[in-house]
């Protein structure tokens, strides 16, 4: 009998210690992660955890059925997160609305204190069990979105449409650094901010290809004028020449016609003529009809010379 008894206690002992080994691994809490690109904090039934966690695994403390409320974690995205504002601003100098769209990267501030109000301020959504999660979308529409849009209205209506066409790399930049600026002491932070497009009133885009095609009819217009001017010029100094040719011709003329006339032996028209003849038998295909006179005269066989060489 007492053997017996002790059998059973020892298989007693044994099933004891088997169900306090299987409560204690069925008691342990989930694995959870913090993933890539995220931040996250623990949530006690005391409240945040002060403490905030990188990527990383872990395991959540157990909760025994019946007891409570246990811990969780949340989690914040902290990756790059690119967006773009359209907006219609009215331009106080124009009288028009302006038409803009500004796109920007943002990202989660590195500083701790500014880290601690998204986990403060904005509510988590469920993940899954015992995870909880704040998107970068939230975080954004939450801190920058209305310091983007009052911003951009702002500086851009202290200016004309013209000045901003004009001007749109130094406005946008000015811009970019005031956004920045007052998003300093959010969670979030400027990665890149800018102009992505403008578009002015169809009535200033007809202003403007206007002027242009006035700018370019006046440019053609000058270009023309010098044109005609360089043309002018040039036809002025060929006529002068063609006048000084046409005197020094008309001088030497006249003044052989004197040399003729004030006489000259029989022995110097035989002489002329012959030469002049001897200067028409080189052209092979022109044939002179002389008359008598020509032979007698050296002056009109110099002027048949002369017109031959033409």
């Amino acid at each position: 009998m007492r053997k017996v008894l002790r059998k059973r206690k020892k298989h007693f002992v044994i099933l004891c210690l088997a169900s306090i080994l299987f409560l204690a691994s069925c008691g342990r809490g989930p694995i959870v992660e913090v993933p890539p690109a995220h931040v996250g904090k623990r949530s006690t039934p005391n409240g945040l955890d002060k403490k905030i966690i990188q990527p990383s695994k872990f395991r959540l403390a157990y909760i025994p059925v019946g007891v409570g409320v246990g811990d969780s974690l949340i989690l914040a995205q902290a990756s790059d997160y690119p967006t773009k504002e359209e907006m219609q601003v009215f331009m106080p100098k124009d009288q028009l609305n302006l038409t803009l769209e500004v796109r920007g990267t943002f990202a989660i501030s590195n500083d701790k204190k500014n880290i601690n109000k998204i986990f403060a301020r904005i509510p988590p959504k469920k993940k899954e069990h015992r995870v909880y999660i704040i998107t970068m979308d939230r975080v954004y529409k939450t801190y920058a979105k209305p310091i983007i849009r009052e911003t951009t209205r702002s500086i851009m209506t202290k200016y004309s449409i013209f000045e901003i066409m004009s001007n749109r790399d130094i406005i946008g930049k000015k811009l970019a650094k005031t956004i920045q600026a007052k998003l300093k002491n959010t969670p979030i932070k400027t990665i890149y901010f800018g102009f992505a497009n403008i578009q002015p009133p169809e009535v200033v885009v007809k202003a403007q290809e206007a002027a242009k095609k006035r700018e370019i009819a006046i440019k053609e217009a000058e270009n023309d004028k010098l044109v005609k001017l360089k043309q002018a010029e040039a036809a002025y100094e060929v006529a002068i020449k063609q006048q000084q040719v046409d005197l020094k011709e008309a001088e030497t003329q006249v003044l052989v016609n004197k040399k003729l006339t004030e006489g000259v032996n029989q022995a110097f028209v035989i002489q002329r003529s012959l030469k002049a003849l001897e200067k028409l038998a080189t052209n092979n295909n022109t044939v002179f009809f002389l008359p008598m006179e020509a032979m007698k005269n050296p002056a009109i066989l110099t002027g048949m010379v002369n017109k031959g060489d033409d």
